[in-house]
């Protein structure tokens, strides 16, 4: 028991720093029109993958986010779609976090923050020990994979250009947005200074890919399930929740060939509130993720733990 307060404590500043509030959001200053959204980069258009990927890091240092089209085929996204919502209809959504022991518990807490929406997710995984819901997800897995690669040809340059490092890649999670919901204001790493044993620690996250996958939204459709991304300066995270919420906000519609790609410590987002529990909308959403960050995170979570075991040793004596 004395372990649970301490953890709950240890967390606690940061959880005020980014608790919403009632404030208002600053103005829309860039929305979808009626053909959808406004892209910052076509990859149909782009001959040269280096030039494009040069324009997409452009992008990302000035504003903090990059919005593209894909250019995946037509077919593969209403495959896509179709597998999604089988997923859903047999009931393979759950958790995206599960607590068992003290340590996923820390854990779940670290990463709590940018899955905090996430009520029901699939991971899809590929290979042995890939997930059992998402067998046979043929069309999931390759939007998937093309994800990955598509993250991992930004790594070099967003080094190069921002210092900005990862390594490597997570698995991509399938959400869906539906019934009547809103959903909270947040940044993906929100994470303290290192040199603060009590600050919250970076949990390596760096690039966050989110991929729309609905190739039913219509303009009338509007942009619920999709994305509000509060565009505050791109060279630091801002300060809090409130002062995010001033910016002026990209609107994303969740339609499908959309790419969104931001920095994970930098840029708060906000899922655009959903009305009604018949239309469902499905994202894939990866991370690209620092091997030494993630590796510093787990020993700070054992120390944290050891910390916690001794005191209540001592209370008890």
């Amino acid at each position: 028991m004395g372990r649970k307060g301490k953890i709950q404590t240890w967390a606690s500043s940061e959880a005020m720093r980014w608790a919403d509030d009632e404030e208002a959001s600053g103005p829309i200053f860039k929305q979808p029109g009626m053909t959808g959204n406004e892209f910052d980069i076509r990859m149909s258009g782009e001959a040269d993958g280096m030039a494009a990927a040069k324009k997409i890091v452009n992008f990302i240092s000035e504003r903090g986010v990059c919005l593209c089209e894909a250019n995946a085929p037509q077919q593969l996204l209403e495959s896509a779609y179709f597998e999604a919502e089988e997923l859903w209809e047999d009931g393979a959504f759950g958790p995206p976090l599960r607590v068992h022991d003290d340590r996923s518990m820390i854990e779940a807490q670290l990463w709590g923050q940018s899955l905090k929406d996430e009520e029901k997710v699939v991971w899809i995984r590929d290979g042995p020990g890939g997930s059992q819901s998402a067998s046979g997800m043929n069309a999931l897995k390759l939007l998937a994979k093309n994800m990955s690669d598509f993250a991992g040809g930004l790594a070099e340059l967003l080094r190069k250009e921002m210092g900005i490092e990862f390594d490597r890649v997570g698995h991509a999670m399938l959400s869906c947005y539906a019934g009547d919901r809103e959903y909270a204001l947040h940044v993906d790493n929100a994470h303290g200074d290192d040199e603060d044993e009590s600050a919250v620690p970076d949990n390596g996250m760096r690039l966050t890919c989110t991929y729309y996958i609905n190739p039913h939204w219509e303009p009338q459709e509007g942009e619920a399930g999709g994305l509000d991304v509060f565009m505050t300066d791109p060279k630091e995270a801002p300060a809090s929740a409130g002062s995010a919420k001033k910016a002026p906000r990209l609107r994303v519609a969740p339609h499908a060939d959309t790419l969104v790609l931001m920095l994970s410590e930098r840029m708060a987002h906000r899922v655009v509130p959903t009305r009604g529990k018949d239309t469902k909308w499905f994202a894939l959403t990866l991370w690209g993720l620092s091997a030494n960050a993630m590796n510093q995170m787990a020993k700070k979570i054992m120390t944290r733990r050891q910390r916690a075991s001794k005191q209540d040793s001592d209370d008890d004596d």
